[in-house]
């Protein structure tokens, strides 16, 4: 795989980049996003970037990227590396008084047999600080999110839940969560120290366009997400996923007709 760093204002193959060891590097001080190509073409690419200016803004790193400027580096770490379909991510890096950005990308993992079996999750001890400044954020301090997922995967779980610090449903490591129950769609409010995710807006935008679907957010107890009729997962890179079981508590994908609806909406917005 070939990685670059973009320094200065210049393209630099990762293997001849030296990084001066700043916040950035010792302590997590950057934010990163996750951009889904497909087909050449970069998803949603202004609204991550947007959210990638709302997140630096609040982190005080000076970075002076514009729209046409990550879309000139990203498109030719796209030439540079034969890319059709795979999964891109960009990551700022405090740096003194400027920044660095670095682009790599992977493997879109999500294959259509998963979305067909449904995510299992496991419930993590870990809380939702919603008064945390990185709450809300996608920062390069991701220990607490990679540590509760490895946790997971360990005992053959694709996900976790996060509850907030007053045990309200809040989002899973690297996801939104939606349920549904009696017709109803539910999700968590930014509130409860979520992510507010690219893909979490389109579906609500969904939604609020079709008369025939409701829905309401708000702070939901563990207890009414576990009594629903049908539990989804979003994010930018595999769209909307079903969930098939919470700790022990499963669900039947076969009645997931709500969910079928707007996976289908999704794919033609």
């Amino acid at each position: 795989m070939m990685n670059y760093i973009i320094s200065n204002d210049k393209f630099i193959p990762s293997d001849e980049f030296k990084l001066d060891i700043e916040d950035g590097l010792l302590y997590g001080y950057g934010v990163f996003e996750t951009i889904l190509l497909k087909d050449k073409k970069l998803i949603y690419l202004e609204e991550h970037y947007n959210r990638l200016i709302k997140a630096v803004e609040r982190l005080k790193i000076n970075m002076d990227l514009n729209f046409e400027k990550l879309s000139l580096y990203l498109n030719l770490y796209i030439q540079k590396n034969s890319l059709e379909n795979s999964v891109l991510r960009v990551t700022i890096l405090k740096n003194c008084d400027s920044f660095d950005m670095l682009i790599t990308h992977r493997e879109n993992k999500y294959k259509p047999s998963k979305y067909r079996e449904g995510f299992k999750m496991e419930i993590s001890e870990f809380k939702r600080n919603p008064n945390s400044i990185i709450s809300g954020i996608k920062s390069v301090n991701y220990l607490e999110n990679i540590y509760a997922l490895r946790e997971a995967k360990k005992i053959g779980s694709d996900e976790v839940l996060f509850l907030d610090c007053k045990n309200y449903v809040s989002e899973g490591a690297t996801s939104n969560i939606f349920f549904i129950k009696d017709g109803v769609i539910y999700t968590p409010t930014k509130e409860c120290g979520l992510l507010k995710g690219i893909i979490r807006g389109k579906v609500m935008e969904i939604i609020d366009k079709n008369k025939h679907l409701k829905l309401k957010q708000g702070f939901f107890p563990l207890k009414k997400l576990l009594e629903a009729d049908e539990v989804f997962l979003t994010n930018s890179v595999m769209g909307i996923m079903p969930v098939s079981k919470i700790n022990h508590t499963t669900y039947d994908l076969k009645k997931y007709h709500i969910t079928d609806l707007l996976a289908e909406e999704l794919s033609r917005y």
